[in-house]
């Protein structure tokens, strides 16, 4: 095969790899055989602080006098990403998925402080009801991440059903700065067997903690940048949840399409190199009689025992034979 035809079939290879585990990967929340699904009580744990909206009046930085909601501030890009999130549980009477939905904010003053967690939704398979609680949140106040934690705990472990996986998804935009500490909390949520999905938003997500409550429980750390990316973040975790062999085992298909595109010829000229030093490989022979016979060449042989004697001997000195045809 040419050169340049055997790039091109290698370079398709890659591809159709690359393309099957890409559709995989895009179908796997669809495809996914419902009745093999677990179990789940979820609540989404949203902070509400004022830093998720936009300060209206005052300088935002070190004063602000009234905090609002608009089209670019993150709450509402928070309330999109947890109104998605809802619809892909597809919640409805014969769901076997449960989710609710909580806050946590604060008061945060020069002489008292006042953490502030609500559960809006409680655990319920009506999706209508959770959206409807979403569109109410508003922000103001402070950061109190470890009671938002420790509520939606306490929560799932009285209305617990036996089958079904405890989860908290947790977003935060801030350092918690007010109530009960977060790893704290997160040891709570451990040991009666919570598991917290926790999302980074924004630049001023405190991503140490956060990271270290979803450890702690088995779970994971997710990073939401912006806005935008916050919807894309809670589909990950959704599939994640109802598609977990799907999930990774599509993207481990793209992670080996990857490589295999991109060294399709080292891996070629590997492989032949290889072959060619087994081809080439000396085979062994016996060729010891055939050596013997080529020493005997210009000797003084005897033709009865093959005894090699001296050039000027008539007779073998092994058998007493004539040599060379002598007295024969």
């Amino acid at each position: 095969m040419k050169p340049e035809l055997k790039r091109k079939s290698q370079v398709g290879v890659g591809f159709t790899i690359l393309v099957f585990a890409i559709i995989v990967s895009y179908f796997s929340v669809e495809e996914i055989n419902t009745k093999e699904i677990p179990q789940y009580d979820i609540y989404l744990v949203i902070d509400v602080s004022g830093s998720m909206g936009t300060c209206l009046d005052g300088d935002g930085l070190t004063t602000c006098y009234e905090i609002g909601i608009t089209n670019d501030s993150p709450i509402t890009f928070a309330k999109k990403a947890a109104s998605e999130f809802v619809d892909t549980f597809q919640l409805d009477q014969s769901s076997n998925h449960r989710m609710g939905l909580a806050i946590f904010h604060g008061t945060t003053g020069q002489y008292d402080s006042n953490p502030i967690s609500k559960i809006i939704v409680e655990l319920d398979n009506d999706s209508k009801k959770l959206k409807d609680g979403i569109d109410t949140l508003y922000p103001g106040g402070g950061t109190a991440m470890g009671d938002g934690i420790h509520i939606t705990t306490q929560s799932l472990s009285q209305d617990t059903r036996p089958d079904a996986r405890k989860i908290i998804v947790l977003l935060s935009d801030g350092v918690s700065n007010i109530g009960l500490d977060p790893r704290l909390a997160a040891g709570i949520a451990k040991e009666n067997n919570v598991t917290i999905f926790s999302v980074g938003y924004g630049d001023f997500a405190d991503v140490q903690t956060l990271k270290a409550i979803a450890s702690v429980t088995g779970g994971e750390y997710y990073n939401a940048p912006t806005g935008k990316d916050l919807a894309k973040t809670f589909n990950e975790i959704a599939d994640v949840l109802i598609s977990p062999i799907s999930h990774y085992s599509s993207r481990i298909l793209i992670l080996l399409a990857i490589p295999v595109l991109l060294f399709i010829p080292t891996i070629e000229r590997g492989l032949t190199t290889m072959m060619e030093k087994v081809q080439d490989k000396p085979v062994k022979r016996n060729v010891k009689k055939s050596t013997a016979k080529l020493d005997t060449i210009g000797k003084n042989v005897c033709t009865k025992c093959n005894h090699v004697n001296r050039p000027s001997s008539k007779f073998c000195i092994k058998c007493g034979d004539t040599i060379g045809g002598y007295g024969r």
